[in-house]
């Protein structure tokens, strides 16, 4: 009797593949394919808590592979911070950083791209009671201690709060780092405080200079060479020093949602744009320009940016609008979105009729031989507000017209042709399964018009309970009444939905 061995299963073929070819499958498996190709060019991150766990399955699969994950420092480059890494140690979160260093240290020399996510994805904004933040300033700090001592490695960061205390913690040093060794590879910085709300809190007084992001920089100083994307959403800066550090290959640059007295005024507006002529991309939402207090302010030197083809100004006021559409010179320009940043809470809404007629005249206050913009092709007017005007309605000369969340009334005043409104109508409020209701889309003349609809509050229990008219009343429309002006106020007190202690002490409210 003869011992005969088992015959051992095939081989899978990916075995076979040599190790060069298998470790770029798997950094194609861990990052999305337009950051390799360089597409991905809006500075967005384009991983998250998940996907940079990738490379942790392919070690478990076999040691070959193992290996060869761990000596590919291409897939540990993406850096993802959020409250998951909290750790309950005794009465107290901590954050856990082994997880990022060990990144760090598997990168190797690699450039990192950086993701702080500290947002409370289960914050309630109708709880009466005082929140406190899952991840706080000393849980930022932590990261910002083992991060920065790669600062020369940073691609990207994107740092996203709720509050303004943990921003804070993270710009402090931050910007000491940046000040003593500078970030030669940084590409794209986005720092977003996403609270809009908090740029309509009533400020006073005027914030002090010093306590701004980057208000210690030396002006001659050249900190972020390879700068592309930059995004301050709710964070200030000192935007003198910020204009010398903007270098001149910037892309895109938005500025959005930032309080009145922090807002730039119109010389400090222009000198950021003539620190970056090769702009692609420009978004002004929501910060100024902070006009003076004279009545007529004097009209602003249009900035050349021959590269520009998509902005986006959201005006707080008809001056600042006018203001923003004057400081800008883009022949290119190809796709322009006006929309209403102004206060949701004041009487009065901003009245848009003046920047149309600005930016196509029509015999009015602004006589112009050609319209603003010679290239538009695609206007969009979001939330704007078009008062009636003694002159003739402005007649808007684009192929492509977009209106979202506007009233049906601002069809007739938007385009100037018989039947308009007949053509625009609201429909019925949608149902639950209907999450992106189809535009309505019709011609007038040469100009394609779309009427976007935002979906009403509805609920099921209405077919049942009385007439379906009384849903249009404002005061019953979620089913009780409602006193709008005491719970606006109600939410900016202490305790409130939108109080924010750190950011009122800092801003002097």
């Amino acid at each position: 009797m003869y011992y005969r061995p088992h015959a051992q299963a095939p081989a899978s073929p990916v075995t076979a593949l040599p190790v060069e070819l298998l470790a770029y499958i798997f950094v194609l498996g861990t990052h999305d394919p337009s950051v390799l190709d360089g597409e991905h060019d809006d500075g967005c991150q384009a991983f998250n808590s998940d996907s940079v766990k990738t490379p942790l399955v392919y070690g478990r699969v076999c040691r070959h592979w193992r290996n060869v994950a761990l000596n590919t420092p291409a897939l540990y480059t993406s850096l993802c911070i959020t409250p998951e890494l909290l750790r309950e140690v005794g009465a107290a979160d901590v954050l856990d950083t082994a997880p990022i260093s060990s990144y760090l240290a598997l990168s190797r020399n690699y450039l990192v791209d950086i993701l702080i996510d500290a947002r409370d994805q289960e914050w309630d904004f109708n709880d009466d009671g005082t929140y406190v933040p899952w991840f706080t300033p000393e849980h930022m700090g932590a990261a910002m201690a083992v991060l920065l001592p790669h600062l020369g490695r940073w691609r990207s960061l994107s740092i996203l709060t709720d509050l303004y205390a943990p921003m804070h913690a993270a710009l402090c040093p931050l910007e000491a780092h940046l000040t003593a060794y500078g970030a030669p590879h940084l590409a794209s910085l986005r720092l977003m405080r996403c609270d809009a709300y908090a740029a309509h809190a009533p400020l006073s007084p005027v914030p002090n200079p010093a306590d701004v992001f980057l208000a210690s920089v030396p002006p001659d100083a050249s900190l972020l060479p390879n700068l592309r994307h930059l995004a301050l959403l709710g964070v200030p800066a000192a935007w003198g020093p910020l204009a010398a550090l903007l270098p001149p290959t910037l892309h895109t640059l938005e500025l959005a949602y930032h309080p009145a007295p922090a807002q730039p005024t119109v010389p400090a507006l222009a000198a950021l744009l003539s620190a970056a002529p090769h702009l692609a991309r420009l978004t002004l939402n929501g910060s100024g320009p902070a006009l003076p207090a004279a009545a007529d302010p004097p009209a602003p030197r249009p900035v050349p940016l021959a590269h520009l083809s998509a902005l986006t100004l959201g005006y707080v006021s008809t001056p600042a609008g006018l203001a923003l559409l004057s400081l800008v010179h883009a022949p290119r320009l190809r796709a322009l979105t006006l929309e209403d940043a102004g206060d949701p809470a004041a009487p009065l809404p901003v009245n848009a009729t003046p920047l149309l007629t600005l930016l196509y005249p029509s015999g009015g206050a602004h006589k112009l031989a050609a319209p603003l913009f010679p290239a538009l092709a695609h206007l969009t007017l979001r939330r704007a507000h078009l008062a009636p005007t003694p002159a003739a309605a402005p007649i808007l000369a684009v192929p492509q017209l977009t209106l979202v969340d506007m009233a049906p009334a601002a069809v007739a005043q938007t385009l100037y042709g018989p039947g308009v409104v007949e053509v625009h109508a609201e429909g019925s409020a949608p149902s639950q399964s209907d999450h992106a209701p189809e535009p309505e889309e019709f011609r007038v003349g040469a100009t394609r018009v779309r009427v976007f609809h935002s979906p009403a509050p509805y609920d099921d229990d209405d077919d049942n309970e009385g007439d379906a008219s009384d849903d249009s009343d404002p005061e019953t429309l979620l089913g009780f009444p409602m006193d709008w002006e005491e719970a606006e106020a109600a939410a900016f007190k202490v305790g409130g939905a939108f109080n924010d202690p750190v950011f009122d002490a800092r801003w002097g409210v």
